[in-house]
């Protein structure tokens, strides 16, 4: 098959990417969950879980997961400008900084 021909042609994102802010985060923070996990439930109800970073309950359309770390974040604890939770954003900022 084509593609398979020259398999070294296709650079891979850790080999020419390296400079790129979005590998270099996802090396340096370590998952916390894969991605798709749902997040804790509340003990006290049902139909809540509990936010990683505050410990608040909400409901599950109210949280978010983080795409560098997999945590589940309420809207207190989200930075919607980059799409990750407020532990990440931190890292993130310092790596800005640079």
């Amino acid at each position: 098959m084509f593609w398979k021909r020259n398999p070294g042609s296709i650079k891979s994102p850790g080999a020419g990417g390296e400079k790129d802010l979005f590998f270099r985060l996802k090396r340096e923070i370590t998952p916390i969950r894969p991605q798709g996990d749902l997040p804790l439930r509340d003990q006290g109800s049902f139909s809540r879980y509990t936010c990683e970073l505050c410990t608040t309950p909400a409901p599950l359309a109210e949280l978010k997961q983080c795409v560098l770390c997999g945590r589940w974040a309420c809207s207190s604890c989200w930075t919607q400008e980059y799409y990750v939770c407020n532990a990440c954003n931190g890292v993130l900022r310092l790596h800005l900084l640079k």
